[in-house]
């Protein structure tokens, strides 16, 4: 017999970021002004800086991924070198936040 299994779909996870990750996230928040800038693990595969239920940016810093995105805007993964980076897409950033805000209403 078959055991069931059951998916975790739109489940919060635990946070379990890296401290990079951190970093990029005080970063997106301080470039963005946005108070209202969660950090929140929605997949196993990289961590999110959210406005309510709509992705800013997805990120992954591990010693074998380094990237950013902003879904909603270009749906690029921008390959980073540092988490410092994150300060070269300052306006993807910003434009991605008003974008989740005008969806959040």
């Amino acid at each position: 017999m078959k055991e069931l299994q059951f998916a975790n779909y739109g489940q919060m996870k635990d946070l379990n970021c890296t401290e990079d990750e951190l970093v990029m996230y005080d970063l997106l928040r301080s470039l963005t002004d946005a108070s209202d800038l969660e950090f929140v693990r929605r997949s196993d595969s990289y961590v999110t800086a959210a406005i309510g239920d709509t992705d800013v940016a997805r990120f992954k810093f591990t010693p074998r991924a380094k990237w950013i995105m902003f879904p909603y805007q270009t749906n690029t993964k921008y390959k980073i070198a540092s988490p410092e980076d994150v300060n070269e897409y300052a306006q993807e950033a910003v434009d991605a936040v008003e974008t989740a805000r005008k969806i959040n209403g």
